[in-house]
């Protein structure tokens, strides 16, 4: 029995072609002018077979475009909202609370919303969307969100320490739990398929465990990461619903999902709703590169262990031959030489990964 990947592939333009020219034979053509550059070669033959090879690639997206395992890109975003009623998730920005200190004898500073913009060390930046005013040899706390969406942007604590609008004797930095939303990348084709499956839990009288992971996932465009606990956490008839977005979630993210999922819970379900505990895992070793290809070399790697981090679940394990992979990003890795860690890491219930890759040169293969 063909499977649907097969019954989907569409024939190449040589087969196209092949067929094409056994037609016409069979039909009584002389084929003496049928040398490749011919012109009667171009007319009969190349140009259908392009048209053809179009068109069958057409019928097969289209065909693709029906199922919910193949459908991809926008074919997939319309098959969600025409059968499940959902969207793709946009991204989001990451908002967050950043600390302005002024040393004794500088200030006051009056800031109003978009004066400054601050920023970490390795070029990410943020711009203030509330004001206020900063006392002499005091502090004051703002709101900044990032200048573009994505999860990028969900830096460690203590990470942002660049001003870039200057202001005399003062410095800046995001303190404890800086977090207010969480910023997200766009919800990918996998993750809406998922939303899309857990759709059919929401049908029944009661909440199953995937209702819960749907709730959690949909009410906000932050969280890309559900684990539920429903094995009475708390005693008998408890429901913990973890969360996470990769590199944080916000406060106001919890306070947005719990209020979602409480209106839709049982009645007799006693549902909690929390953010994941982080969990640093600290990479250290080098990562030898083609010669002339360092940068490439790094924007590769980082992209590949964003990717890793995104996939280990909350309470997952992080596989070192996993980390290995990820560092050895095809074509401009040649080696890689891990230090830390030295073994498989298993998170705890409630623990959410992220990856710390300062401890990661990069050199030049000899």
């Amino acid at each position: 029995m063909p499977t649907l990947d097969e019954l989907l592939t569409p024939p190449s333009r040589d087969q196209l072609r092949q067929r094409l020219i056994e037609a016409l034979r069979d039909m009584g053509f002389p084929l003496n002018d049928f040398n490749p550059g011919a012109v009667g070669r171009h007319v009969a033959v190349e140009a259908p077979a392009l048209g053809l090879e179009d068109l069958w690639r057409m019928v097969a997206a289209i065909a693709r475009g029906g199922y919910l395992s193949t459908a991809s890109g926008p074919w997939l975003d319309l098959l969600a909202e025409e059968f499940y009623a959902l969207k793709r998730k946009p991204a989001a920005f990451t908002c967050g609370v950043v600390r302005l200190s002024a040393l004794p004898g500088f200030g006051p500073y009056e800031i109003g919303p978009g004066d400054l913009w601050v920023g970490t060390a390795d070029g990410k930046r943020y711009s203030n969307i509330t004001g206020g005013t900063l006392p002499q040899g005091g502090t004051l706390d703002l709101i900044v969100q990032a200048e573009s969406p994505g999860a990028l942007f969900n830096v460690p604590d203590g990470a942002i320490t660049v001003l870039h609008t200057p202001l005399p004797g003062v410095s800046v930095v995001n303190p404890a739990g800086w977090l207010v939303e969480a910023g997200a990348d766009e919800e990918t084709d996998e993750e809406l398929r998922a939303r899309c499956r857990a759709r059919w839990a929401e049908l029944g009288g009661g909440a199953t465990k995937a209702a819960y992971e749907y709730w959690a996932l949909t009410a906000h465009p932050s969280v890309t990461k559900v684990r539920i606990l429903d094995d009475h956490p708390r005693g008998q008839g408890t429901v913990d619903v973890v969360i996470w977005g990769e590199g944080g979630i916000g406060s106001e993210v919890v306070g947005v999902v719990d209020a979602y999922v409480q209106a839709r819970r049982p009645l007799t379900a006693n549902v909690l709703v929390y953010a994941a505990t982080t969990r640093v895992v600290a990479l250290s070793g080098v990562v030898y590169a083609v010669p002339g290809a360092l940068t490439q070399a790094q924007a590769a790697v980082d992209r590949e262990l964003a990717a890793m981090q995104r996939e280990v679940p909350i309470g997952g394990i992080l596989y070192r031959s996993r980390i290995i992979e990820a560092l050895f990003a095809r074509p401009h890795v040649t080696n890689v030489v891990l230090s830390s860690p030295t073994g498989d890491i298993a998170l705890g219930t409630t623990e959410a990964l992220v990856l710390d890759a300062s401890g990661i040169s990069y050199e030049e293969a000899a």
